[in-house]
């Protein structure tokens, strides 16, 4: 299956306005809103730049079976930085409580903290699927 241009943009909006979506959903959550916009703009820019990413090292307009790579590979990469992400959220979560942080200035880091590690994932995330992809695009894999 082709991705012609007009559909690959399609794909590429729809990822960005299902995330404005979910970031405003999790407005609520969090105690700071500065949070939630750094996580939300810094999100919307890293998946588009992803997606472009993948796209091109799937040979963009000559490429093949974009939708079915994307799909396919990023699975299991969601499911490792998934797992990743609960541990270290647990870790802190622990530690928190550990040291009886509530109530202190590192309630205001907790949350950064979690929302830069969420970016960091993504960006690992994005980072594993367009090395992937060119593999895949090339038959190394």
């Amino acid at each position: 299956m082709f991705v012609v241009y007009r559909d690959k943009n399609y794909y590429l909006v729809t990822a960005l306005l299902v995330s404005v979506v979910y970031y405003y959903g999790m407005y609520s959550p969090y105690g700071d809103v500065r949070v939630i916009g750094v996580e939300g703009l810094l999100t919307l820019l890293i998946m588009f730049i992803g997606i472009q990413s993948a796209y091109k090292a799937n040979g963009g307009d000559e490429g093949e079976h974009f939708l079915g790579r994307i799909t396919a590979l990023s699975f299991p990469i969601l499911v490792q930085t998934t797992v990743a992400g609960i541990v270290f959220g647990a870790v802190l979560l622990g530690l928190y409580f550990a040291f009886n942080l509530e109530g202190t200035a590192f309630d205001d880091w907790y949350e950064w903290t979690i929302s830069l590690f969420t970016i960091f994932l993504q960006i690992l995330f994005f980072t594993r699927l367009v090395s992937y992809m060119k593999r895949v695009k090339a038959h190394t894999i």
